[in-house]
């Protein structure tokens, strides 16, 4: 689904973190906000989701300004990943999965297809031998696959997530990557943080690059390595830089 940004500020009360933000996002574009630590990728990540409401402009999903849109029609719309763990008491890797489909439920009752969803999505993060284990049981990592999963099971047309590779080893990164880009195909569209560059160059339709001063530039991976950005945005003396570039040029 595409997703229009009109003139966004955001931030908290006095502190903005980015000033007049305007991009369109297509229907399965993969867009990955890239920036120094501190410089508010967070924060723009929960503004474009409404969880954290603008200081001004508009996110519109569609035509439609994400302010207008029913909660319920709006969780089968767009599914969020975050950086705050939650600790569900008495729930396996299954149920929590499983709880991505309360908006298509009947108060809290199930169908055959919201199990045959949680399924398939724990397949899809390898979670299916977990998905019996107290959730609290398991590893950090394994934490974030199953929420992960939980995100996907709940069928959204927009996957907002705040650095998913968080806790995650090299191989499952890998596979995530795998799996965003069978998201992207079926029509998801992807807006993340990731503090990995050469995943977020290799992966993405579209970069974001989050300034700490509130700018912010929306270019194509290319541009943003044709252009030398990311020495400026990271603040990188020219030996450094040397030596990420010739990580992406390899």
């Amino acid at each position: 689904m595409d997703i229009k940004i009109e003139g966004l500020t955001a931030g908290y009360r006095d502190h903005i973190v980015i000033k007049n933000m305007s991009l369109d996002i297509d229907r399965g574009d993969i867009v990955s906000l890239i920036g120094p630590n501190g410089g508010g990728k967070s924060t723009v990540l929960k503004t474009i989701s409404g969880e954290l409401r603008s200081l001004g402009g508009v996110v519109c999903i569609g035509k439609e300004d994400i302010r207008e849109i029913p909660l319920r029609r709006l969780s089968k719309t767009m599914s969020i990943v975050n950086t705050t763990r939650v600790n569900p008491q008495h729930m396996s890797a299954f149920d929590v999965v499983l709880s991505g489909r309360l908006p298509y439920s009947d108060f809290g009752l199930f169908k055959k297809e919201d199990t045959e969803s949680a399924i398939s999505a724990c397949y899809m993060m390898n979670i299916d031998k977990l998905s019996s284990k107290p959730f609290s049981s398991l590893s950090d990592g394994q934490k974030q696959r199953t929420l992960i999963a939980r995100a996907i099971c709940q069928d959204p047309k927009i996957l907002i997530m705040d650095e998913p590779t968080s806790y995650l080893d090299i191989r499952h990164r890998f596979e995530l990557m795998d799996v965003l880009r069978k998201l992207s195909d079926k029509g998801v569209s992807i807006i993340m943080s990731l503090h990995e560059l050469d995943l977020a160059l290799e992966i993405s339709d579209k970069v974001l690059l989050v300034r700490d001063d509130g700018t912010c530039t929306f270019e194509s991976p290319k541009e943003v390595i044709d252009k030398e950005q990311l020495k400026d945005l990271f603040g990188l003396s020219d030996d450094m830089y040397k030596k990420v570039r010739r990580q992406f040029m390899n």
